[in-house]
């Protein structure tokens, strides 16, 4: 029994490590492969691309194109002013004297 859940633990961890490192891999063997991938510089106007559903590098996209424009912020400053206490604590200790040292000597001099 004990032997089963073993195998079988192996087995997904297997799968699990596959998975994540899937679209990686793709990537990089995209590399390697003579694809002309063209950028698009023109801003200026709205137009569209044709997409080539030949190439396998578009289907493992793992970042999204959603950025977040903030808007303006207004830093609010509030005056905290609070009493510093400078009273210092005062700690009692009854001391004795040892008879013997409780430090030893240095151990590389």
């Amino acid at each position: 029994m004990k032997q089963q859940q073993h195998i079988a633990f192996k087995i997904a961890a297997i799968v699990l490590l596959l998975a994540v490192l899937m679209p990686s891999a793709v990537k990089f063997t995209h590399i390697f492969e003579n694809h002309k991938h063209e950028v698009c510089t023109d801003y200026s106007t709205k137009h569209m691309h044709e997409i080539n559903l030949e190439c396998e590098f578009f289907k493992f996209k793992l970042n999204t194109q959603y950025y977040t424009i903030l808007e303006d912020t207004k830093i609010i400053i509030l005056d905290n002013y609070s009493k510093i206490n400078a009273t210092f604590y005062n700690f009692k200790y009854n001391h004795q004297q040892l008879s013997y040292s409780l430090r030893g000597p240095p151990f590389l001099v």
